[in-house]
C-alpha cells in the first residue's frame, strides 16, 4: 500500500495552513495511557501499528482525517472557519516508503509549489526522539494567499513505515514549546505482539492476503464494503490506484503476503483491526517487508467481513 498513501500527500499538504494559537497544557504522559481505539482519550493519540503515542492539547478538537493523515486536531477557535482556514494545526501521518527519512523534502516540497510560492527550507537536521530513535527535524517557510506559514516536520521510521508529525503556524518561526508536542512521540514496544482474533476475522485477512498476491483487481475489491471510506477516499479511488499506480500490489507483483494483527477491538458489526502485512514483491524478493494495514476498521455485511476504513 506504499503509494496509496504517499500520493495522497499532494492533497494533504495543502491543508496545513490554518491559524495556530498557543498550545495549552497536555495530558499526563502518553506512555501511561492504556490504548483505546474505539473511544480515544482527549489529549493523546494512540496508533495501532507501528505502536506509538503522541500528546497534544486536550481541549483541541479532532477533525476527520484528510488524504495522507491518520489523525488531526485543530484549535477550538478555528472550528467555525471556512476552508482553507478550518484545518488541523497538528497532524499525524503514517505511510510506507523505502526512502530514508532525510529525504522528507522529496515528498513534501513538490506539492507546495503548486498552490504556494517562496518555499524555503529554514533548516533540516538529524535529530532523535526521547528514546533515542533516529529522527529528522525540519522547518519549511511557505507563502500561500499572501500569508506566510511555517511548518514543522518531524520524521522517524519504524520498519517500512515513515511516521511524521506536521504542525503549521502563521505566527512565524516554530518555537520550542510547539516542538515539545511533536517530540512527545513515544514508541510502545510492548504493544506490537500479535493478538488472537476470531476465526472468521483471520479467515478474512488470509483471504485478502491471497487476493493481493493473485493480482486480480475484482477479487481484491470484493473485500471492500461499498461504504468504505479511508482518509476521505472511497472504494473507487483505491480500485483506480490498484489498476493504474506502478507501486500498487498489482504492478509490484506480490510474491507473498501474510497478515499479523496487533490490535483488535470489536463493537457490534464493526471491529477495529490494526497490524501489518509482511509481504515479498519482485522489488524485494529476498525478504518480507512489514507495511501497515492502514484501513483501521472492518464491518460485517451479510455475514462477511469487509474493509470499512477510518470513518466513525
Amino acid at each position: 500500500m506504499k503509494k496509496f498513501i504517499v500520493v495522497s500527500l499532494i492533497t494533504a499538504i495543502m491543508l496545513l495552513v490554518g491559524s495556530f494559537s498557543a498550545f495549552t497544557q497536555a495530558q499526563s504522559p502518553a506512555s501511561q495511557v492504556k490504548p483505546t481505539f474505539l473511544a480515544p482519550t482527549p489529549g493523546t493519540y494512540v496508533h495501532g501499528w507501528p505502536a506509538f503515542t503522541v500528546s497534544y492539547p486536550k481541549d483541541w478538537v479532532e477533525m476527520p482525517t484528510r488524504a495522507g493523515e491518520v489523525f488531526c486536531v485543530t484549535t477550538p477557535d478555528s472550528i467555525t472557519l471556512t476552508f482553507p482556514r478550518r484545518v488541523p494545526n497538528f497532524a499525524v501521518w503514517v505511510f510506507p516508503t523505502p526512502l530514508p527519512i532525510d529525504k522528507w523534502s522529496d515528498i513534501l516540497v513538490p506539492p507546495l509549489r503548486w498552490p504556494g510560492s517562496d518555499i524555503k527550507i529554514v533548516y533540516d537536521k538529524p535529530s532523535q526522539l526521547k528514546d533515542g530513535a533516529p529522527a529528522q527535524e525540519a522547518e519549511i517557510e511557505w507563502v500561500r494567499n499572501e500569508a506566510k506559514v511555517n511548518i514543522l516536520v518531524l520524521t522517524t521510521r519504524k520498519d517500512a513505515a515513515w511516521i511524521q508529525i506536521i504542525q503549521a503556524s502563521d505566527k512565524g518561526k516554530i518555537g520550542e514549546d510547539v516542538k515539545s508536542y511533536a517530540y512527545s512521540l513515544t514508541f510502545q514496544q510492548g504493544r506490537e505482539e500479535p493478538v488472537k482474533v476470531p476465526s472468521d476475522v483471520q479467515e478474512f485477512l488470509d483471504k485478502y492476503s491471497r487476493d493481493l498476491v493473485s493480482g486480480n483487481v475484482e477479487r481484491i475489491m470484493a473485500n471492500f464494503s461499498d461504504r468504505f471510506r479511508n482518509q476521505s477516499r472511497k472504494k473507487a479511488f483505491y480500485e483506480q490506484w490498484l489498476r493504474n499506480n506502478p507501486d500498487s500490489p498489482i504492478q509490484r507483483g506480490l510474491l507473498s503476503s501474510e497478515a499479523t494483527v496487533t490490535v483488535f477491538e470489536a463493537q457490534g458489526d464493526k471491529a477495529y483491526v490494526d497490524g501489518f502485512f509482511a509481504s515479498k514483491a519482485r522489488d524485494h524478493a529476498d525478504k518480507a517487508v512489514k507495511e501497515p494495514m492502514g484501513f483501521r476498521q472492518i464491518i460485517k455485511e451479510n455475514g462477511q467481513w469487509k474493509w470499512y476504513g477510518d470513518q466513525r
